[in-house]
């Protein structure tokens, strides 16, 4: 089978279906070691406020722990119980680091998310006061944001999607097209999209029809579009597992407005 194929699948079974909230710690990074209690064989998201991060995992639960890290998420699941284990959390572009001491309890254990928060992310969302609380505007998130909650509906397990406050599903229309990578036969389907303050995310299917790898260059893009993300960097020769990937476009219209 190819690679996201039955994702894509449940996908669209589920298109018309809302998603589901699911509860939400939020925990601001104080250089305080964060407790995160893992639940065995049950999955749990940890959200960090960079889009790339790394975990360093000791070696002790190396072999007890999973660990995915997509777009500044980490998935953890443990196999076990084990006490607590300091995890390094990296963000890769600025080097900052967040402690992490990881356990994993049968009775204290949750699959409840944990948002981390840097100080100055937390005093800027705090509630307006005064004449502005009359007529608050409807919340902007980020393309970081914006480029998550897409991708995680590609790739995260649906009891873990999360949309936040001010995001909303729209229709797009659902068919294919060969024009949007320029010099390539990349066949694309728009999969699935949301509206949030004048911007629009929509996660794009990109399967190769060569008979050669392409590397992806966001250059390369037709159409208008203010951010766009490839899920992975290249795509293999049509008929491999790896002619199959995504890209997440943002842009001030619909989807197919800008292209």
């Amino acid at each position: 089978m190819k690679r996201l194929i039955s994702i894509f699948t449940v996908l669209f079974a589920l298109a018309f279906i809302p998603s589901k909230a699911i509860a939400d710690e939020k925990v601001v990074w104080d250089k305080t070691p964060i407790k995160v209690i893992l639940k065995p064989n049950t999955e749990k998201m940890v959200v960090f406020p960079s889009k790339s991060v790394r975990a360093k995992i000791p070696a002790a639960i190396a072999n007890t722990l999973t660990t995915l890290s997509v777009n500044g998420v980490i998935y953890w699941e443990a196999s076990e119980e084990f006490t607590d284990k300091r995890i390094l959390v990296q963000d890769v572009a600025t080097q900052k680091t967040i402690v992490i001491h990881l356990s994993s309890s049968e009775q204290q254990g949750t699959d409840e998310q944990v948002t981390v928060l840097f100080p100055e992310t937390q005093s800027s969302s705090a509630p307006s006061t005064g004449a502005s609380q009359g007529r608050q505007e409807p919340t902007r998130h980020g393309y970081e944001t914006l480029t998550r909650v897409a991708a995680q509906h590609l790739y995260a397990p649906e009891r873990l999607i999360h949309v936040p406050e001010g995001m909303h599903r729209i229709n797009v229309a659902q068919q294919a097209d060969t024009h949007l990578i320029r010099g390539h036969i990349i066949e694309m389907t728009p999969v699935i999209s949301f509206s949030n303050a004048g911007l629009y995310i929509t996660a794009v299917k990109l399967v190769n029809k060569q008979k050669e790898k392409v590397i992806l260059d966001p250059r390369d893009i037709r159409g208008k579009w203010l951010a766009a993300t490839f899920q992975h960097a290249t795509l293999g020769v049509s008929g491999e597992i790896t002619d199959t990937t995504a890209v997440y476009l943002i842009s001030d219209r619909p989807f197919w407005d800008s292209f």
